[in-house]
């Protein structure tokens, strides 16, 4: 394991520091080997067909293998990652791939979809868990 993969590791076992962030150029793949050796749960999730709130939580909901009661709505989704003893793991991770569209067809879904992902690790913190949501944009943005 290189230098860059071992640092990666080594951050996303700190629930202290998990949030929300931008995927650096090339990093997914570090990413993926770095939830890999700390045993976490990973999903990559595949937004390029999401344009709309529907769509982006269907797509979600479906990546994410969210339980049959997932009703397709942002409260849903914080109860359902909020509690993932569905998916028991030392930690989670998200990658959001392919947000351009989502971005800018819908800023304000995709924003308060951000905003719940801080939630929810802020959430898992009080349990000493790591939940890192990392996120394709362009780096214009």
């Amino acid at each position: 394991m290189s230098e860059a993969n071992t640092n990666y590791a080594e951050t996303l076992a700190r629930p202290d520091i998990a949030g929300v962030f931008e995927i650096p150029e090339g990093g997914v793949d570090a990413v993926v080997a770095a939830a890999t050796a700390n045993q976490q749960h990973l999903w990559r999730v595949d937004m390029r067909a999401a344009k709309d709130r529907e769509k982006m939580l269907k797509t979600l909901g479906e990546a994410l293998d969210l339980p049959p009661w997932f009703g397709n709505n942002y409260d849903a989704l914080v109860d359902c990652l909020c509690d993932l003893g569905w998916v028991p793991a030392a930690g989670y991770v998200i990658v959001m791939e392919n947000c351009h569209n989502i971005h800018s067809m819908a800023t304000p879904d995709f924003n308060m979809l951000l905003d719940i992902f801080a939630e929810v690790a802020n959430a898992w913190r009080e349990q000493d868990k790591a939940f890192w949501c990392f996120v394709d944009l362009p780096s214009n943005i």
